[in-house]
């Protein structure tokens, strides 16, 4: 089985490069990697990362335009694929994959469960939370807890979503370090390039579950995810984004009612003009 690693690069070549040297140290054999930059702009971003990729073994892929996650994913995924890959692993640059051992035992329990199409592993950030496995909080939290996560965003103190969970079959897992099945790509077109950032992981979740197919967690394996509360631009357009990238995903595949989805949408559109008050 070939496994090929995407990396999605912006502005974040030293965290690419920290991500590149933990992969190179893999002990699994039939194993490559690609990186993706996505239209940086920091000066010299490009040809610094073009070094770096070529110290490391990877193979860079140059985008002239930044079209977002899915987008910017897409390209090394289809490289990757064209290149016969069977499974890809898509990692967020500052993510650190420390076990020699990861890809080799991630494959090993591919292996042993039926179905699967993603698979995801304990994921820590610094302060030793955990990111999965996620879960979806259904339409009444959606319609009626937002005052409640509005105060937390604004206080900074909103965390990933995830429960206790032993190695198993998930409802959702994030998205800044997962297994990705070749079958999945193929029958999927790939992933929906209709957000340009957030709500990857519950359009992707939703996307396996319509093709029949399953996301896998294991809690055995380790990645850490070492930047997830740094601040990066203005909350409230983040915020505004998030909401717009979350309209979409009820719109087309939260699977709520016809009710619950109007209802939903409604009270996303109010955080919106929220947020916009409160920039």
């Amino acid at each position: 089985m070939k496994v090929t690693t995407v990396i999605l690069n912006y502005n974040s070549n030293d965290d690419t490069k920290k991500c590149l040297e933990f992969l190179n140290c893999q002990d699994y054999k039939n194993f490559d990697v690609i990186v993706v930059d996505n239209a940086s702009t920091a000066p010299k971003e490009q040809e610094i990362l073009q070094k770096t990729c070529k110290e490391l073994n990877a193979k860079l892929i140059l985008n002239s335009k930044n079209k977002g996650f899915s987008a910017g994913n897409n390209v090394g995924l289809r490289e990757a694929i064209n290149c016969g890959a069977d499974w890809c692993l898509v990692i967020n640059p500052d993510v650190e994959i420390r076990n020699s051992n990861y890809v080799s035992e991630v494959v090993k329990n591919i292996n042993l469960w039926p179905d699967v199409a993603m698979v995801g592993t304990n994921v820590i950030l610094p302060d030793g939370t955990k990111q999965n496995p996620m879960v979806e909080g259904g339409a009444f939290k959606e319609i009626f807890g937002w005052p409640f996560n509005l105060l937390l965003n604004k206080l900074n103190l909103n965390r990933p979503l995830s429960v206790p969970s032993n190695t198993g079959y998930c409802e959702k897992l994030s998205g800044c370090c997962f297994f990705i099945s070749k079958e999945f790509l193929m029958l999927n077109n790939y992933f929906d390039e209709n957000v340009f950032l957030y709500c990857e992981e519950p359009i992707i979740s939703k996307s396996i579950a319509l093709r029949g197919k399953k996301l896998l967690y294991i809690s055995e394996l380790t990645a850490y995810h070492e930047h997830y509360h740094v601040k990066k631009g203005n909350r409230s357009l983040n915020m505004q984004q998030f909401l717009k990238s979350r309209i979409y995903y009820i719109e087309n595949y939260s699977g709520y009612n016809w009710f619950a989805k109007k209802l939903a949408i409604i009270s996303l559109n109010i955080q919106k003009l929220l947020w916009k008050v409160v920039s």
